[in-house]
């Protein structure tokens, strides 16, 4: 009961980590990875793990949302189970280069039946 309690505060909850299959890219490419969850202390059902493409401009200080996908799911992550799921995005050939003004990255929210979250972030480059 404790571990149920703590784990909707995020603690000993399953987590979440997109892993690229390298981190420079161009226009157009089709970026692949895979979502590794790791399972919690205690079993979670999992809601759906949504991840958004950022564009940040420094200069702006803004974010715009370039992409967004959803994967559905109505799975149950065991205790400390291991999983890994597909990842896999097509860049626009018209995403201008990352510079010292403007970055890209991924974030990664996995959400659960009980309304937590686990999130992550992965910055990459777009070149020339």
């Amino acid at each position: 009961m404790f571990s149920k309690l703590m784990c909707r505060f995020g603690i000993g909850a399953t987590k979440i980590d997109l892993v690229l299959n390298k981190k420079e890219f161009r226009p157009g490419d089709v970026i692949k990875g895979e979502y590794e969850l790791t399972g919690g202390r205690v079993e979670q059902k999992l809601k759906r793990i949504e991840t958004d493409l950022l564009q940040y401009n420094h200069s702006m200080d803004r974010s715009s949302v370039l992409h967004q996908n959803t994967i559905l799911s109505s799975s149950t992550m065991k205790a400390n189970e291991q999983r890994s799921i597909h990842f896999s995005c097509r860049l626009s050939d018209t995403f201008p280069p990352s510079s010292e003004t403007l970055s890209y990255k991924f974030v990664t929210r996995l959400v659960f039946d009980d309304g937590v979250n686990s999130v992550d972030h992965d910055e990459f480059q777009i070149l020339i």
